[in-house]
């Protein structure tokens, strides 16, 4: 890996790990989770990022993909469940973390961030990634607790936030392997047993396809930032309000630019029975000893 994009990554994944520790000094129930988004968000560009994707906030068993709408008046509550999943990126090159809040001591956080150390622990050069996903697994049956068996870890590239390799949480047979250099995200997802996702309303979150013509005003210039100002990463409906555009334009021109393939939706995800879910996630450079970049120093 070129020294440069390193730096990129090291910086991103200090970003992260400040925002971390600010959000759990500031975090607590009866505080919206529109302004602890925006927050997060106004923070990584105050520390020298770009948001690599609108900051998740999935509240008990929505797991991932819900981000605050404009008007947001969700409120944090005692005992809830919190997964904040966000990512920083410097000229594209992105670290991507997730952590668990509860106000009430939660043995599924205590399990979530030890199966994360363990896989962590089995990441090296030339392993599969079969060892590294049993390492996960193991963990979390052994603490008694199932996965989301349809959620996984991925790679991450220059804006890139979800590439090859794919590292699932149940034990697996793949002979793929890590290489010297990968970067990687791995993410379990813990729940009382074995779990499943399904898609869900609302749709905030959406990125970049491909160009195509539009005749709607507003669909040509979400197009664009889409495309040239967000770099193709994910981005939500709030942020175009920000813009200026109303929200029924927002509404109106995504459904023209979804309807003609030029962007695509982020359906929110939810685990399918109700179970509460709790998740963390680092990300990882691939070395005889890891670089685990989104880990405050010790």
């Amino acid at each position: 890996m070129e020294e440069k994009i390193l730096e990129n990554y090291i910086k991103a994944g200090r970003i992260s790990g400040q925002i971390k520790a600010e959000v759990l000094q500031t975090i607590k129930p009866g505080m919206k989770i529109l302004e602890l988004a925006e927050f997060i968000e106004k923070r990584t560009l105050d520390l020298g990022g770009k948001p690599a994707f609108p900051v998740n906030i999935g509240i008990n068993d929505i797991t991932a993909h819900y981000t605050p709408k404009a008007d947001d008046a969700t409120v944090i509550k005692a005992g809830d469940l919190i997964k904040i999943d966000h990512g920083v990126h410097v000229d594209g090159w992105v670290a991507d973390m997730a952590y668990t809040y509860c106000t009430d001591k939660n043995e599924m956080i205590k399990a979530v961030e030890h199966a994360l150390n363990e896989g962590i622990k089995a990441i090296r050069p030339g392993v599969k990634i079969s060892e590294v996903s049993r390492a996960i697994n193991d963990a979390v049956t052994s603490a008694g607790f199932g996965v989301v068996v349809n959620l996984t870890g991925h790679g991450l590239g220059q804006y890139v936030i979800h590439g090859p390799p794919t590292i699932p949480n149940v034990k697996n047979e793949s002979a793929d392997v890590l290489k010297e250099g990968d970067v990687i995200a791995l993410e379990p997802f813990v729940c009382e047993k074995n779990g499943y996702v399904k898609e869900s309303e609302p749709y905030e979150i959406y990125s970049f396809m491909q160009p195509k013509p539009v005749r709607l005003p507003e669909a040509r210039v979400i197009l664009d930032t889409a495309g040239n100002e967000y770099m193709g990463m994910p981005f939500c409906k709030r942020w175009l309000v920000k813009k200026g555009i109303s929200p029924f334009k927002i509404s109106f021109a995504l459904r023209q630019l979804e309807t003609n393939e030029a962007l695509k939706s982020y359906p929110v995800l939810k685990e399918r029975s109700g179970m509460k879910v709790a998740q963390a996630e680092h990300t990882i450079v691939v070395a005889e000893k890891p670089s685990v970049i989104t880990r405050a120093p010790e």
